[in-house]
């Protein structure tokens, strides 16, 4: 069973996947890139979003609504030497929606058609290509067209969150529509994304489903030991990994210094602030959420040490 890490914008950066990686996730991504912005030299994109010492096993999916600007990324993407590539098809944010990028690209499944051919055609045999779905948007509710296309093209996966774009990241993903989309007739990998925080539900949900793998997104956040725990839980029938605060608060104060070293302290002060509460959740008491507070308003990040120590 794989073990992908979603794109998550402000969360899988460099610095984190630093954490991430030490957990061997099958692969994790970039934060997710916009198209328009890479062919542009964007500095922020270019030195931040893209920064990256694996390429071959960190992916970068991205994100736009301009078949040729799309097909320049994903080649200038290839020629930077990343060898696993995700068209996002599915970010719900309005602010994406809008241009006609993200979800928006599900009822157009002609467009998605003829890109992914020209995607195919032009790529170099040993990039990995792959897209990333919600199961609805609009009028749009067949999500087993794009498993179809998926086929058709011989994409390395597709990801099916069990989402429509209307809910966003509210209500529940509907991992019954998932599981249904699970067992359709394929030859490429299918990874199931969506509502995946526990080990012991997402466990529950790959024995009901025909996955090779899944994507964590949310859960994942504050919680990297989540990647040992599905794995010890399906190989194992059982979790023995269970950090204690001790191992949590140098997770973090490690996590710090790879934020310090990549974007300086000032960044790295603000930075940490949202993953704190996450990482520091599963102990949560009355006057660790104080001391939290405390921290969190804190903008000198020597003090900030200081304090996270003294937890």
């Amino acid at each position: 069973m794989k073990i992908y890490i979603s794109p998550m914008a402000g969360y899988t950066d460099y610095s984190y996947r630093k954490i991430l990686k030490k957990f061997n996730p099958d692969l994790l991504f970039t934060e997710m890139v916009s198209a328009h912005l890479l062919n542009e030299n964007d500095e922020a994109t270019e030195k931040e979003l893209l920064k990256c010492d694996d390429k071959e096993n960190e992916g970068v999916q991205v994100f736009g609504s301009d078949k040729n600007e799309l097909i320049k990324a994903f080649l200038k993407l290839e020629n930077k030497g990343f060898k696993n590539l995700n068209l996002n098809m599915g970010c719900p944010q309005t602010k994406i929606i809008k241009n006609g990028a993200g979800s928006a690209l599900l009822p157009q499944t002609d467009f998605v058609d003829s890109l992914l051919s020209e995607l195919k055609s032009k790529l170099s045999d040993k990039t990995k290509l792959s897209i990333k779905i919600r199961i609805g948007y609009r009028d749009f509710s067949s999500p087993e067209l794009y498993i179809d296309l998926a086929n058709k093209y011989n994409l390395d996966f597709i990801c099916i969150h069990g989402r429509t774009r209307e809910q966003l990241y509210n209500g529940k993903a509907d991992w019954d529509i998932v599981s249904e989309l699970s067992n359709r007739p394929r030859k490429i990998d299918f990874i199931g994304n969506g509502d995946l925080f526990e080990a012991k539900d997402i466990v529950s949900l790959i024995k009901k489903s025909n996955l090779d793998g899944i994507m964590l997104s949310r859960g994942i956040i504050g919680n990297p030991w989540l990647i040992s725990q599905i794995r010890e839980l399906l190989n194992l029938g059982e979790i023995t990994t269970f950090p204690d605060f001790d191992t949590v608060k140098n997770a973090v104060l490690e996590h710090i210094s790879y934020l310090e070293e990549n974007k300086g302290k000032i960044v790295a002060a603000l930075e940490i602030n949202k993953y704190l509460q996450p990482y520091f959740k599963r102990f949560e008491t009355e006057d660790l959420k104080n001391n939290l507070k405390e921290i969190i308003i804190e903008r000198d990040i020597d003090k900030k040490i200081k304090d996270i120590e003294k937890l």
